[in-house]
């Protein structure tokens, strides 16, 4: 389904031989042949990638999940290394419930340290009762769907 597609080459200069050294998939959109110069700009604005992630491409899943004290601690590993530099194959997820109205996700190398910028942030010891959040979380692919109670926004 060309919806569900992902863009695998978000950055400038995509290209069929580069999308596919990203072992993605590319296809350009049928209609294209038929628009003038000005069209095409404007339908690759609102059209699906072109090169983009296949259905089978390695994504994280969750290995374990617990409670904690401030919301839920995650872990997530991916089998395989991909084309990105320094792919992390083993993450921490921290789901913290930090008041009615805030909640924070923080992910980070479950292995390896690595920095962090020093940001002064509150630190919640405790999860907050009552929420105005929902949050989903899909086993594989690993996903995160927080949704506004009140509006029924996803956030």
């Amino acid at each position: 389904m060309d919806l569900a597609r992902f863009d695998c080459h978000p950055d400038d200069g995509a290209s069929q031989e580069r999308c596919e050294a990203r072992k993605c998939c590319w296809r350009l959109p049928m209609q294209q042949g038929n628009l003038t110069e000005k069209h095409r700009t404007n339908f690759q604005d609102i059209s699906v990638p072109w090169c983009y992630y296949p259905s089978d491409f390695p994504t994280y899943s969750i290995v374990s999940n617990e409670t904690t004290d401030f919301g839920q601690r995650i872990r997530i590993v991916k089998s395989q290394t991909t084309f990105m530099p320094n792919d992390i194959l083993d993450l921490t997820v921290d789901l913290i419930y930090e008041t009615q109205q805030r909640f924070r996700i923080r992910i980070y190398d479950s292995v390896n340290k690595r920095f962090e910028v020093p940001l002064n942030v509150p630190v919640v010891e405790k999860k907050a009762d009552m929420t105005d959040y929902e949050v989903k979380i899909a086993q594989k692919p690993f996903a995160i769907l927080v949704t506004r109670k009140s509006t029924g926004v996803t956030l």
